[in-house]
């Protein structure tokens, strides 16, 4: 049943009646960012440090339906196109941090050598979430007898929701620890003291998506077409953090979140019970207005392999890897928003419970290459010295689902 989504021009090869797929994911992820700073002044005492974030996804639901009869199959499908999860920075971000520690020199400076801190304490949080659920709906035409084609409507809901807090800033005077208002009142950095982030984005879309089958004998091909889906998010801000630069998400402010347009190709040889498919997707992220924009300098390729082996008639084994090959500009990422290539594998058991019941079960660790990210810090005209950031995920997927055929 996941041909709706997968192989949505195949559905009409399947067997004549009902098909349902009932599927959940389950998933754990970490952000990492190690940081270090070299500061004219080490006041305040920045040394490498870590700043991680977690998630735990324990539902990530997808609904997969199929009627098919002769030449005909009608479908429907819903499940998580993005995000899913929400990941929490206890610690804050390196980024929030490197301003924070340029006020004991800004302090001192300032002050004419008045106040000199020795040190900060400060409370940086963050969480983020992000879920876009697609609704798709369409059919799909046997051509001839080894052709076919499909066209589907898809409706992307996209909800995400942004908190943060930078607060209880104090320094370190001559043992003492003083509340960073009463060091920086009347300053340029007084603003930055005590603030806090509430943010929702809202945003529907529609986009159409076509494909092909091709089907015969032991050969098998698949061609889609997902086209862009032109998301625009509308920002509801109760609170907004100003780190210099102006507000982050101004209340009201419509922001572009697209899905870059996807090209999906795919074909698979039987060779008695061992099934082996090769597949590749072109993602066109230049041609997609989202956060990303500013670091992308080309497209985004995938490259897929996997293999079946039909043990017996009820049990199946499976194994599969992928490439995901990111082509941005590293040296534009920030720790609020950065993507890394990687490398997927992935294992998976099917079991036909009966003639019409079969349980599926996989597990997909992904491995991430690591990203390092230098530059100059500053704050103001206020040269602060060399940054360096080195980037890194985790991920850990499971999967389970039932697939239900009823009818003929």
């Amino acid at each position: 049943p996941d041909a709706v989504y997968n192989n949505p021009a195949g559905t009409v090869f399947m067997a004549d009646g009902w098909h349902i797929g009932i599927n959940d994911q389950m998933a754990t992820q970490t952000r990492k960012t190690v940081s270090s700073l070299s500061m004219d002044s080490k006041i305040g005492g920045f040394a490498d440090t870590e700043f991680e974030g977690g998630v735990t996804s324990l539902v990530i639901p997808s609904v997969h339906f199929a009627w098919k009869h002769n030449r005909l199959a009608v479908m429907a499908g819903l499940g998580v196109n993005g995000g899913g999860g929400t990941i929490e920075y206890n610690n804050g971000l390196a980024s929030f941090e490197r301003i924070i520690s340029s006020f004991p020199a800004l302090i001192a400076q300032n002050s004419g050598g008045m106040y000199v801190p020795a040190g900060y304490a400060r409370n940086l949080y963050l969480k983020g979430s992000s879920m876009t659920l697609a609704f798709n709906v369409g059919a799909a035409y046997r051509i001839t007898d080894w052709l076919s084609a499909a066209a589907m409507v898809r409706v992307g809901v996209t909800s995400n929701s942004y908190e943060a807090a930078l607060n209880g800033l104090e320094f370190n005077i001559g043992g003492n620890m003083m509340p960073a208002a009463n060091l920086l009142a009347g300053s340029d950095y007084a603003a930055l003291v005590d603030q806090s982030l509430d943010v929702k984005q809202k945003g529907v879309s529609v986009s159409p998506v076509v494909a092909l089958a091709f089907h015969k004998d032991k050969w098998d091909a698949s061609l889609k077409y997902e086209f862009k889906m032109a998301t625009e998010l509308k920002n509801e801000t109760a609170a907004d953090i100003d780190l210099g630069t102006g507000g982050m998400f101004p209340n009201g402010e419509k922001v572009k979140s697209e899905t870059p347009a996807l090209l999906a190709a795919a074909v698979s040889r039987h060779f008695g019970p061992v099934k082996v498919t090769a597949e590749w997707h072109h993602y066109f992220d230049k041609n997609a207005k989202n956060s990303f924009s500013p670091v992308i300098k080309g497209n985004t390729n995938e490259y897929l392999m996997g293999a079946e082996w039909s043990i017996s008639d009820r049990w199946l084994v499976s194994a599969g890897a992928q490439r995901t090959q990111l082509n941005m500009d590293e040296k534009l990422y920030s720790d609020m928003n950065f993507s890394i290539s990687s490398w997927s594998v992935g294992a998976g058991l099917a079991f036909l419970c009966t003639d019409n019941i079969r349980l599926n079960l996989g597990v997909m660790p992904t491995f991430y290459d690591e990203v390092t990210n230098e530059g100059e810090h500053s704050f103001g005209d206020a040269k602060l010295g060399q940054f360096k950031d080195v980037y890194n995920r985790t991920s850990m997927a499971w999967g389970v689902g039932l697939d239900l055929k009823f009818g003929k």
